[in-house]
């Protein structure tokens, strides 16, 4: 049985294996500085153990930024992990948009729409003024 351990990274919502490492020590510490450059919005390792005899492969997430960690002896660290409701909202799996984000867009447009129809209205009432007011400077004389 072989065990390999891979690092992924987290960008634009598309998980991409960034390299792989025969050691966790080494793999684990390639994860934190790949996070600690802040160039990805997630990264995690897993562990790869590979059973030639069966070809079959069973992987298991070691260290994840994405998620709390949680340790049984003690309380987790919280300098470098993030929320899971946060990491939930910047990966997008299927290419669809979130519910909160069509909402935004459909709110966005409706303001606009609003203020369009404001602004015509109030343009269609300033030249009924006018044509009123130059009608009643005519019935009075002083507009022919």
């Amino acid at each position: 049985m072989s065990t390999l351990y891979e690092v992924h990274t987290l960008k634009g919502g598309n998980w991409m294996i960034d390299s792989t490492y025969p050691e966790r020590e080494k793999a684990i510490e390639t994860a934190k500085q790949l996070y600690a450059e802040k160039q990805f919005e997630g990264v995690k390792v897993i562990k790869d153990n590979y059973d030639s005899v069966a070809n079959q492969s069973k992987e298991i997430v070691i260290y994840d930024t994405t998620r709390p960690v949680t340790d049984r002896r003690g309380a987790p660290p919280k300098a470098e992990v993030r929320p899971v409701a946060s990491a939930k909202k910047d990966v997008d799996f299927k290419g669809k948009k979130h519910h909160s984000a069509a909402k935004a867009e459909m709110s966005i447009f409706l303001r606009a729409m609003l203020w369009l129809f404001v602004i015509l209205v109030a343009g269609i009432g300033i030249i009924w003024l006018l044509f009123t007011f130059t009608d009643f400077l005519a019935g009075v004389g002083v507009v022919r």
